[in-house]
């Protein structure tokens, strides 16, 4: 604490006045009050974190609230200076001044509360409080007074809720926690706006707000419905209720589609955690959510490279309108989608049967099969195959219900029904329910180029990944270049499934929905040597002590073969 003082008060003063007018408290990263008594080592102990953060905190005195006391309206400890005495009054004066001499009177207290911007020692950041800008209806006023009188009766007669209301209206209430204007390093998350109608909280509920720790928000969430801020509808449709969800990583589909049945979950700010895990969501957890069910459901569909859902006896029509609302849930708010899943089941999901041509068709169609079907059904489609190829080809047309192979002529015209049926007809009961949630998005995808582009992008390949680590300082001694050099060739070299659990590891996504991950060292070495993540600001720390690229790249396979998606710091 006396550090602290020293460097935010040099010789008890700082630009918010001397530091004999605040009340310090010592906060850690979850806003918790830290008790002086506590040591370093057992904070330490107690939060488990490799990297431990302390916020002073400051609090004016006079600001402070007085609680009123049940038996008496006078009883309560408020004395303000005289410099306030004078602006309560002026203020009081006005609240007077109305048709004859009862009147009620509005003052706006603008009181915001930011917290602090979690830096890479985080897996999961916790994400801003939205300011509350809150409309206070006063009581109502006595007949006027003089000035004198005013000044007299201020510590007797005043009600303290109106004037702590007022008084909040007279200073600067921001009260931020953690970084500081000077801290270069680190901002401060902007906060939205969101008004309360004073007029639907109860007196009862006003007291709360100013007198508790409990933001406003969960007081008055009843009105929340008439709680938007005044301006264009756009700018009203920005501000969503969050909803705080739990998720067991075992039962992932079953959890998520319960949320996902109501189909108001869309207009909802999800906020995810795994059960038993240590994470705080900022994106990050979300996204491993939707790649987990994406990856376990994928599992269930028909296909290889490409993948269609088959119709199951287990889901109804609910269950599969939920799934399509959670694909939209996933790309609206995290660019998310599951790229493994048939481009051309999706736009016709969003567009209709018709909209799907022969050529994405038949792209389609080619990386649902096997790399031995494929082959067989590409040189059938070019009139040159051998007797292992009538052989493959043969399985494949039993496979869909045809016993004989067509004649060469009409070999093309039945390929392309074949592929018909399966991408599309056979599924034609689950593009009917899907599109009840994926037409929402055909603005942002328009046209089937708009899908084909947007698959693209998403797909990972060894050079966009490779091109998206990239290092947090301008320079780098000889051993963390080494090390980001065995990283790199790690990353070139990796198969497609090791590229995407790599990606995952670091972003929580298996598609790219991050611009760039953020590389740092450590020193860990011996048995703690590993790399950690941090997927919500896609930070990976990694180790410089490896003394060789085999020895890198098997550490690293036996992470990314592990549990490495379980979130176990914060």
């Amino acid at each position: 604490m006396k550090t602290g003082k020293e460097l935010f008060f040099p010789h008890g003063l700082s630009p918010k006045g001397h530091a004999e007018k605040f009340i310090f408290e010592i906060r850690d990263f979850s806003q918790n009050i830290v008790s002086p008594e506590c040591t370093v080592c057992q904070l330490y102990d107690q939060t488990k974190l490799r990297m431990l953060r302390l916020y002073i905190c400051t609090t004016e005195i006079h600001t402070i609230c007085p609680q009123r006391d049940p038996s008496s309206d006078s009883s309560y400890d408020f004395h303000p200076d005289e410099q306030t005495l004078e602006k309560l009054s002026k203020v009081r004066k006005k609240c007077r001044k109305s048709k004859g001499n009862k009147h009620k009177k509005t003052d706006h207290v603008h009181i915001q509360l930011s917290t602090p911007n979690q830096d890479n020692g985080t897996n999961i950041t916790c994400q801003p409080i939205a300011s509350q800008v809150l409309d206070i209806q006063n009581h109502e006023t006595s007949s006027s007074q003089s000035d004198a009188e005013n000044m007299g009766d201020l510590n007797e007669e005043s009600d303290p809720f109106l004037d702590c209301a007022i008084h909040a209206s007279l200073e600067d209430s921001e009260v931020q926690f953690g970084p500081f204007v000077d801290d270069k390093d680190s901002d401060l998350d902007s906060t939205v706006p969101v008004t309360f109608n004073a007029h639907e909280l109860s007196d009862q509920d006003f007291k709360d707000s100013i007198l508790s720790d409990q933001p406003i928000e969960s007081v008055a969430s009843s009105s929340r419905n008439d709680c938007l801020p005044p301006g264009p509808s756009e700018q009203a449709a920005n501000v969503r209720e969050s909803q705080y969800v739990k998720i067991r990583r075992v039962m992932v589909i079953k959890d998520l589609l319960e949320i996902f049945m109501d189909c108001k979950v869309l207009n909802l700010a999800l906020r995810m955690e795994f059960a038993n895990e240590k994470a705080l969501d900022d994106d990050g957890v979300s996204r491993d959510v939707y790649t987990a069910f994406w990856e376990e459901f994928l599992e269930h569909c028909e296909g290889e490279d490409e993948r269609v859902p088959r119709l199951r006896p287990d889901y109804s029509e609910r269950e599969w309108q939920a799934i399509g609302r959670i694909w939209v849930k996933g790309y609206m708010d995290h660019g998310l989608i599951p790229v493994r899943l048939s481009p051309a089941f999706i736009l016709a999901c969003s567009h209709g049967v018709t909209a799907v041509d022969e050529e994405l068709l038949m792209s389609s169609f080619m990386k649902y099969l096997s790399a031995g079907e494929r082959s067989a059904v590409e040189k059938a489609l070019l009139g040159n195959m051998d007797e292992n190829d009538d052989e493959e080809l043969l399985d494949l047309f039993s496979r869909m219900g045809s016993h004989h192979l067509p004649p060469k002529e009409n070999m093309h015209a039945v390929i392309q029904i074949m592929a018909h049926k399966v991408i599309l007809q056979e599924s034609k009961f689950i593009i009917d329910c899907f599109s009840s949630s994926i037409t929402s998005v055909q603005l942002n995808l328009p046209t089937k180029q708009s899908i084909v582009e947007l698959y693209e992008s998403k797909k990972p390949t060894n050079k966009k990944v490779a091109c998206m680590i990239q290092t947090s300082k301008e320079f780098l001694n000889q051993q963390e270049q080494m090390a980001f050099n065995y990283l790199q060739r790690y990353v070139k070299n990796a198969a497609p499934r090791k590229l995407e659990t790599f990606l995952r590891f670091c972003t929580g996504s298996t598609v790219m929905c991050k611009d760039k991950i953020d590389l740092t060292f450590n020193a860990l070495s011996g048995l703690s040597r590993r790399p950690v993540a941090h997927t919500c600001a896609a930070v990976l720390e990694l180790p410089y002590t490896y003394n060789s690229y085999p020895e890198f790249r098997t550490e690293f396979d036996n992470v990314l073969s592990g549990d490495c998606f379980a979130m176990d710091i914060l």
